[in-house]
């Protein structure tokens, strides 16, 4: 995993890119973003970067902190993992 800031936020875009191809339904699009970014740590790191960006934009928006934020989404996933089970 790099420290490097610039690889750090051109793994970001591409997260981002991962996302928005995704959501477009655009899933070659999603898989050749997926492996522009060779190593799986400096991904993964991306995704975090990328999710924690996020959610202080919400938490900015919205006037609700952080942690209220991830605690609602936290419970949302288990909503979505009861409605599968």
């Amino acid at each position: 995993m790099t420290a490097d800031p610039a690889i750090l936020l051109t793994g970001m875009q591409h997260a981002l890119g991962i996302v928005a191809a995704r959501r477009r339904g655009d899933l070659a699009g999603a898989q050749a973003l997926t492996g522009a970014v060779r190593d799986d740590a400096d991904r993964a790191h991306a995704f975090l970067l990328l999710t924690e960006l996020a959610l202080a934009i919400v938490s900015d928006h919205t006037g609700r902190d952080v942690q209220t934020v991830t605690g609602e989404l936290s419970l949302r996933i288990a909503a979505l993992s009861a409605g599968q089970a």
